[in-house]
């Protein structure tokens, strides 16, 4: 069986070669309208950050860091 032909490579199966659809946009709450430009601005510049399209959030000191995460918090649960 050494001269034997080499079977020929099994096509993959139609779900291996099907195209794998993108995900769904996360929800972004618009930015309210009662806000500065500026602010407007750097919101929608952290929006695009956190959804990976930009680069990256400006480095800051963990104490900023920690506050700022107090605030989200804080602003999400009255939000809701």
């Amino acid at each position: 069986m050494a001269n034997a032909p080499t079977p020929a490579v099994p096509r993959p199966c139609y779900i291996a070669t099907r195209a794998i659809p993108a995900p769904k946009p996360r929800y972004e709450p618009p930015i309210p309208d009662h806000l500065p430009d500026a602010v407007r601005h750097v919101m929608a510049w952290q929006a695009h950050v956190d959804a990976g399209r930009i680069g990256n959030r400006l480095p800051v000191s963990p104490e900023i860091a920690a506050n700022r995460d107090r605030w989200t918090a804080l602003a999400r649960t009255m939000r809701k």
